[in-house]
């Protein structure tokens, strides 16, 4: 089978870049030939991984699109007809079986194209941010219903079908992400005090990931620790500033990591501090379950969203997750500092896969089969 993937790729920082990567890596590893359609080359500097990309397998090749295009009036990044003309240009040079892309714009909207000119039938995979900005709110309300209904499937979860039902009834229910086990899996390392962190971007509107609330927390502990901020963006700038002012000293800000690199750094952090409830875009977080599949203990506002990951194991351990009021400050203090005096040297949970990454992506590919066969059919 060829596969043609049209979405976010490394050295583009986010979720579903990372989760193309592993999904575009297992359906290589299961012989599918993947061919990954991008505009990763022209991502802005805030948002680019630095890290040297790994070697990929054989059969998965990545097509960036052309990063020059004569400047012209009014001015614009032109990503669906350069995503569009690559997307042909690899249709043309291979057989491709199914395009299948990642995230509704401007992917989506590009294998809707691809395929009104090829043929060649597409499925509909989401984001979170993406409903909530274009779908809920009724932007593109002509196009976008288009793209969805048109579509041979829609991959999506039990959580997300209701908005794709009335338009398309072709619709599979499979998680959308999974991590690889043979990779995430406890492996604590070694270090002299305990690690917390947050990983992610830092956006304009750094403050629904809660950054100032982690900010006025720790910058009243002063027992022995260590605080990471790993990640990038546009409000990054700003985010340092009113981290400095608030007087933040056990810190470290890192830039984002490589999805393959990914692994090697939960090793190294014993708390990772996913908070959500300032967050208007309530979604799933594919670094909160990389960390529970690599034994870390997540500290969490909002512990609902922890169930789409727990049905995927036999329980997660008892004490990996720790609920937090953020709202009162103090005693939210109080308890990371007990975390703190009780710490005697990195710790990892055992956590049990039920559903692993091979069975992931074996329901994956058995979906491209079952659309593959109603289209001959």
């Amino acid at each position: 089978m060829n596969v043609c993937m049209i979405s976010k790729f490394p050295p583009i920082q986010g979720g579903i870049s990372a989760k193309t990567y592993w999904m575009a890596q297992g359906l290589a590893e299961k012989g599918v030939m993947v061919h990954v359609v991008t505009n990763a080359n022209c991502v802005e500097e805030e948002y680019r991984i630095d890290d040297q990309s790994p070697v990929l397998p054989a059969n998965l090749t990545v097509h960036n699109i052309d990063p020059d295009i004569p400047w012209h009036i009014p001015s614009s990044d032109l990503y669906v007809p350069r995503l569009l003309d690559k997307a042909l240009e690899i249709a043309g040079n291979n057989h491709i079986d199914i395009i299948d892309t990642n995230y509704l714009i401007p992917y989506g909207i590009v294998g809707y194209l691809l395929s009104r000119i090829t043929g060649i039938p597409y499925i509909i995979r989401h984001g979170g941010s993406d409903i909530a900005k274009f779908l809920e709110q009724g932007v593109f309300k002509y196009l976008l219903p288009e793209v969805i209904r048109n579509a041979s499937a829609i991959f999506t979860d039990d959580k997300n079908r209701k908005y794709f039902k009335d338009i398309n009834s072709d619709i599979f229910t499979l998680p959308r992400y999974v991590p690889d086990e043979r990779y995430f899996k406890p492996a604590a390392g070694s270090r002299r005090m305990p690690t917390f962190a947050y990983i992610g971007k830092v956006n304009y509107y750094w403050k629904y990931k809660s950054l100032d609330k982690i900010v006025d927390i720790f910058a009243g502990i002063e027992a022995r620790h260590s605080l990471r901020f790993v990640g990038q963006g546009k409000g990054f700038a700003e985010f340092s500033r009113f981290a400095e002012a608030r007087g933040l000293k056990t810190h470290e800000f890192r830039k984002f990591v490589h999805p393959a690199i990914v692994p090697q750094l939960l090793d190294r952090i014993d708390y990772l501090l996913c908070f959500s409830q300032d967050n208007p875009i309530k979604d799933f977080s594919n670094i909160m379950c990389e960390a529970l599949w690599s034994g870390v203990t997540i500290i969490t506002d909002e512990t609902s969203g922890i169930h789409d990951y727990a049905k995927y194991t036999r329980g997660l351990p008892e004490n990996q997750v720790i609920k937090l009021d953020t709202q009162d400050l103090t005693e939210t203090q109080d308890k990371i500092k007990g975390l703190i005096h009780r710490w005697h040297g990195p710790e990892r949970f055992n956590i049990e896969v039920e559903y692993g990454f091979i069975r992931y992506i074996e329901d994956n590919l058995k979906a491209y089969q079952d659309v593959l066969a109603s289209i001959v059919g």
